[in-house]
């Protein structure tokens, strides 16, 4: 394994790592019924902007640095030998799945809430 790719893995997770923290620690304020289910009526943490929206525009904006590094990168001529390019290819990678995941399941959650607690509405 070339030191560019073991040294984002080693930084893909601590980011990961902290990103994550950042967001389950805002499960404590989630109300669940007896079936451990998300009960949206008594729940409003989906409904406000939170540590999640913050997370999420970090991370983007973390793959933009990425972007932008590799595109320095290969504008001046490096290849994939390239510990830089390693680095930036791997970050991007990781961090633009990481954050489309994470923005989808926000609006998943958003929309759902809105579903079950709204739902007189739309019938």
């Amino acid at each position: 394994m070339e030191l560019g790719w073991l040294i984002s893995t080693i930084v893909a997770f601590i980011l990961g790592g902290l990103f994550v923290t950042l967001i389950a620690t805002m499960n404590k304020k989630v109300v669940k019924d007896r079936l451990g289910n998300i009960d949206f009526k008594k729940s409003d943490l989906y409904f406000y902007w939170t540590r999640w929206d913050y997370t999420i525009i970090a991370s983007a904006v973390y793959t933009f640095i990425c972007i932008t590094g590799l595109f320095v990168f290969l504008l001046s001529g490096e290849n994939i030998e390239n510990h830089w390019i390693q680095f930036f290819l791997h970050q991007t990678f990781v961090f633009s799945l990481i954050t489309f995941i994470w923005f989808i399941t926000r609006l998943a959650y958003v929309f759902k809430g809105i579903k079950e607690r709204w739902s007189d509405d739309f019938k």
